[in-house]
């Protein structure tokens, strides 16, 4: 009896202490009443960065009006570009974004001409137009289209010729006659005058086929 009446005095000791009585019963309490700290668990956000700067770049060379400079403008892409589909937005032009950047730069071709693309043998390309070979293709027409599909890197040098495949012959101001495929170098590599607020980059290295695909900025 000493034993049962001990081990009863303790739980009440024990009930005491942890502020119950004998007539208390446990309370379910709802969550919103409970202290944030009690209820040992905690919340967290995962956030997303997202990275602004495009992961590709692409060149579109035009000429501007009075000197008729040639010039580029960089255009961001979040997929690696394509060399057929960079073409059909060259002769598209520029956007008005980047005429207001640069209101003298002006597109020497058309969308009319319908680009297309084949590969003739290793680096050597041709550009198949909707234009007919004697109606001639001026060196700047032609400057555009190569020195802009040549900075990809598997593209060396280029044959414009019309939908029955027959090359054409260049004609305007300081034409000269082009043995085999042109090359940047047949445009004086490309050279430009970079565009406002552009940071200015080595063209050469542009003509000389480097990928548009390797490098990493903003573009328009």
């Amino acid at each position: 009896m000493r034993r049962i009446a001990a081990v009863a005095l303790a739980c009440t000791f024990i009930a005491a202490a942890c502020g119950l009585t004998g007539d208390e019963n446990a309370e379910i309490i709802a969550s919103e009443n409970v202290d944030y700290e009690l209820l040992g668990t905690t919340t967290s956000t995962t956030s997303t960065t997202i990275n602004e700067l495009p992961v590709f770049v692409v060149r579109l060379y035009w000429h501007t009006t009075g000197e008729s400079r040639l010039r580029s403008v960089t255009r961001g892409k979040d997929a690696q570009p394509a060399p057929g589909a960079t073409l059909q937005e060259l002769v598209t032009g520029p956007t008005a974004t980047e005429l207001e950047a640069n209101p003298e730069l002006q597109n020497l071709l058309d969308p009319s001409m319908e680009p297309e693309l084949f590969q003739l043998e290793d680096g050597t390309y041709r550009i198949r137009i909707q234009q007919l070979a004697d109606e001639a293709l001026t060196t700047d027409q032609a400057a555009e289209f190569v020195c802009t599909i040549t900075q990809f890197a598997a593209i060396v040098s280029v044959t414009i010729v019309d939908s029955d495949d027959t090359p054409f012959s260049l004609s305007g101001l300081g034409a000269v006659p082009i043995i085999g495929p042109a090359q940047p170098s047949d445009f004086g590599d490309c050279i430009e005058e970079p565009l406002p607020g552009e940071e200015t980059t080595d063209d050469a290295e542009d003509s000389e086929g480097t990928d548009p695909t390797s490098s990493t900025t903003t573009g328009a």
